[in-house]
């Protein structure tokens, strides 16, 4: 079903791929472009079975001394062999192409302290100074070439350095760092879209080291200042990277394909600089993982749930007395704050809503249950908005039934976003730092808000209970508590919009 086929020197630089393949069966076999070569290896383009095939591959025109062939084989998803070697001795003795070795179980020293000093660096999250951060990139000049230190709080798998002209992934080329099962590489290459192109490094890349320390993958290298790739999309050009410009930098983590040096695409989001960074500088850079958009998205959602749903709640439920009969614009005022807290509620969540739509073009499927839990979210904040608009008047046998269907909806929509923001901080994309920090923050907002509620609910039945009369030290005191629940609420919400700007 299906078929890879390459073949490499079986001693010094084994990551070029060697010979060209000339003949096959192109209805079921392709040959492919990989690493800088020309149709290099042999991949299958369907899953239709086929019980044999004959292949003709074309040795390099200059002896490249003993060289293995590289198989693996598909029966079906349950059955397959990989990494079948079957050597391709040379008739003469040629001499072992050199390599340059990754030095490994060396540590790597970052001196953060140096970071806006002698070093430039790219810290995250952006609160971090140096050891407390879970990814990072420090780099120097050096004349023609540029050093880089790496690390991301894996301790298996690969970290990768992208250089693009903008903060979208498409036309970056890359540098990344694997280690697993003792193995280690340094693997150049180009992402033509969401996807990345391994190149061939030649010399070019030096002092090359791989660590893992303290549960955190590290990498050291030097590159020269122009490097280019071979845009994959277009095998005729070659496109230039030179760090004489500045460029973006990304900062991309995940894991390897198994039995294999191969990147998977990341899980996480990678971490994008603010800025264009300039490789002769000592600043420190930050990064944030979200997009701008989906960044404002995120805030007008917490603005609006936690901050005036809130209020617009609290006030309906157990400030009504509170204001007197004190009116505005021909309505008591606890109504009028109720209904502008709940409209701009309303008003920022549909904001929102379309924000996210336009960002990701529809329905995502990476965000599913979240997305689905904001879909409900957004049609039960509709009917409630209009719903308020139909409200019986107070003699109307129909005002107790609208007051307690209004309230259920209201508290149903409450809990709803309560879940939407745990979904979207427990998304698969969001890094793992980010997404403890918000689920935490968004524990302590529940809370506050469930213990806010059984206080008031207390007391105010005690309240009836004494069949107490308001007055004037009792609104008093009613408005010192609201303003202590805002006040409360700001500050949770300032600290979750940290979690959002600060990652």
């Amino acid at each position: 079903m299906g078929l890879q086929i390459a073949v490499h020197r079986d001693k010094g630089d084994a990551e070029e791929l060697m010979g060209e393949f000339t003949s096959f069966p192109s209805d079921k076999l392709k040959a492919i472009n990989c690493i800088d070569g020309k149709k290099n290896m042999i991949g299958h383009k369907n899953s239709e079975i086929v019980k044999e095939t004959n292949i003709t591959w074309k040795a390099p025109s200059v002896n490249q001394g003993n060289l293995t062939i590289h198989f693996s084989i598909v029966e079906n998803f349950d059955n397959f062999w990989q990494n079948i070697l079957r050597p391709l001795p040379s008739k003469v003795d040629i001499p072992v192409v050199p390599v340059k070795q990754i030095s490994k179980h060396k540590n790597i020293n970052v001196d953060f302290d140096e970071c806006g000093n002698s070093l430039g660096c790219i810290l995250y999250p952006s609160y971090c100074t140096g050891d407390n951060c879970y990814a990072g990139a420090a780099f120097k000049d050096e004349g023609n070439r540029t050093r880089f230190k790496t690390f991301v709080g894996i301790n298996e798998g690969y970290i990768s350095l992208g250089f693009s002209d903008d903060r979208l992934m498409g036309d970056d080329h890359t540098i990344s760092c694997t280690y697993k099962d003792d193995h280690y590489t340094i693997q150049h290459g180009y992402n033509p879209l969401y996807f990345n192109y391994r190149q061939y490094k030649k010399d070019e890349i030096d002092d090359m080291t791989v660590s893992v320390q303290d549960g955190k993958l590290y990498c050291e290298f030097t590159r020269p200042k122009y490097m280019s790739v071979v845009n994959m999309m277009n095998p005729s050009e070659r496109l230039e990277f030179d760090l004489n410009n500045d460029y973006y930098v990304m900062i991309a983590w995940g894991y390897l394909h198994r039995g294999s040096v191969a990147v998977t695409h990341h899980i996480e989001l990678p971490v994008t600089t603010e800025s264009k960074v300039n490789f002769k500088s000592t600043i420190i850079y930050r990064g944030s993982a979200l997009p701008g958009l989906t960044q404002i998205h995120a805030l007008l959602m917490i603005v609006a749930w936690i901050l005036f749903t809130g209020v617009a709640t609290i006030i309906a439920r157990y400030f009504k007395s509170s204001f007197g009969e004190k009116m505005a614009f021909g309505a008591k005022i606890w109504f009028q704050t109720h209904r502008a807290a709940a409209v701009i509620s309303a008003l920022i969540t549909a904001i929102s809503f379309i924000i996210i739509f336009v960002k990701v073009d529809g329905f995502t499927e990476v965000a599913e249950a979240h997305a689905y839990v904001g879909i409900v979210l957004m049609a039960i904040t509709t009917l409630q908005v209009f719903g308020g608009l139909l409200r019986p008047g107070p003699d109307s046998k129909l005002r107790p039934l609208f007051n307690w269907g209004h309230w259920l909806m209201g508290k149903t929509a409450h809990i709803l976003a309560a879940v939407s923001i745990f979904l979207a901080f427990t998304i698969k994309l969001i890094p793992k730092t980010q997404s403890t920090f918000g689920v935490v923050i968004a524990s302590v907002w529940v809370v506050c808000q469930v213990l806010w509620e059984l206080f008031y609910e207390l007391r105010r039945r005690r309240r009836e209970s004494q069949e107490k009369k308001e007055n004037s030290s009792l609104q008093k005191a009613d408005m010192i508590l609201l303003v202590v629940y805002v006040v409360n609420m700001l500050i949770v919400l300032a600290v979750s919009i940290m979690a959002i700007y600060f990652f």
